[in-house]
């Protein structure tokens, strides 16, 4: 997480920035912005969530450039908010994050790419598939929407940038596994707790915040 432009070439980090705003139009050009200021209960979480994820993306935990880990938020703000809303919000942090470390900005596709289009259409499409599939109900919808979601989009997030890392850096697999793959299951296992407990908490306390969740759907009559 937090790749440094200076471990890969120019030419990659071109194309991953064209990739990576290719992903945003796609993202912002059918975002129901319309919907979310409507709902004040919304809005408000969309505000309070974002400065929290915010300073959570100012701790790094990391020894060397490239090796280290920050809670993302990524499928706590797609559940919230949607996946287009929460990647037009997620790219804002990212960019203010950017811009307070100094960091160079021709990485931000690459960073993009890895900690905001990944998790957020995982989450997206985990989502669907559970909606088609799986009972209804708060028990399921918590548990595998938020805490098992959210720890495989860590791992997903984690196996992406071990494969760039060791296919167009100079870092090699032992490296990767010291410095970086043997502090992953602590950032899953947080990610995981982290989005759990929250959307518990929203679902439970204000379910009108929460755009992918319904009371009629997933209470009444349980």
């Amino acid at each position: 997480m937090n790749l440094p432009a200076t471990l890969f070439g120019s030419n990659w980090l071109w194309l991953f920035d064209l990739l990576f705003a290719t992903f945003i139009y796609l993202a912002l050009s059918k975002a129901d912005w319309r919907k979310l200021l409507d709902n004040q209960t919304m809005t408000n979480a969309l505000v309070g969530l974002a400065i929290g994820a915010f300073v959570f993306w100012q701790f790094n935990a990391g020894i060397r450039p490239g090796f280290n880990f920050h809670i993302l938020g990524a499928t706590l703000f797609v559940l919230m908010f949607g996946w287009r809303i929460a990647s037009a919000i997620l790219t804002l942090i990212m960019l203010i994050s950017f811009f307070e470390d100094g960091a160079d900005f021709v990485a931000l596709g690459i960073n993009g790419l890895l900690m905001i289009a990944i998790p957020v259409l995982f989450t997206e499409w985990l989502l669907r598939f559970s909606q088609r599939n799986l009972p209804k109900n708060l028990f399921f919808y918590v548990l595998w929407n938020g805490f098992l979601c959210a720890g495989l989009a860590i791992v997903l997030n984690v196996t992406a940038t071990t494969l760039l890392l060791l296919l167009l850096s100079h870092y090699t697999w032992p490296e990767v596994q010291h410095h970086y793959l043997i502090a992953a299951p602590i950032i899953m296992l947080t990610e995981a707790f982290m989005t759990g407990m929250l959307i518990t908490a929203f679902t439970v306390f204000q379910p009108e915040a929460v755009e992918s969740f319904s009371d009629a759907e997933y209470l009444d009559g349980k």
